[in-house]
């Protein structure tokens, strides 16, 4: 079976909707739609899912965000996530290629990806993609 990674869609909405809810993300439907809806088109914001046979496997989504200090802009991962059925084939390499490529394409300089302290094997798949820890980040809900 071939993979292919592309923009997302609209049509994507549900699909997305339930990858995110394997990772634990209480977001509804709508809330995605709304979401896709503001990133098509968009400079600096993009999301990207991995297809089977049309079938949406996985999705990773991205923003460039301006640097204040540099020049350049800052890459900034906010989820990704592989359909726990078909983790392990290599997709999610194939998610962060194609992050990679779009980051450079509109002129970030570094990127980063959130991940949450319980989510250790997704610390080491992102440190097999050439990520590393890179000072502490610490957040508070407002």
């Amino acid at each position: 079976m071939t993979v292919k990674i592309r923009a997302a869609g609209p049509n994507d909405s549900t699909a997305i909707a339930v990858l995110l809810h394997q990772l634990g993300y209480d977001i509804s439907l709508e809330r995605v739609r709304e979401n896709l809806s503001s990133s098509v088109g968009s400079a600096s914001n993009t999301v990207f899912v991995a297809c089977e046979n049309d079938i949406v496997i996985g999705c990773v989504s991205l923003h460039a965000l301006p640097l204040f200090h540099m020049l350049g802009s800052l890459g900034r991962i906010t989820s990704f996530v592989v359909d726990e059925k078909h983790r392990g084939r290599r997709i999610g390499q194939m998610l962060m290629q194609a992050a990679d490529r779009w980051f450079l394409s509109v002129g970030c300089v570094k990127a980063e990806v959130t991940s949450g302290d319980v989510r250790i094997d997704a610390h080491r798949f992102y440190e097999r993609e050439g990520y590393m820890r890179d000072g502490q980040r610490l957040s508070k809900k407002i």
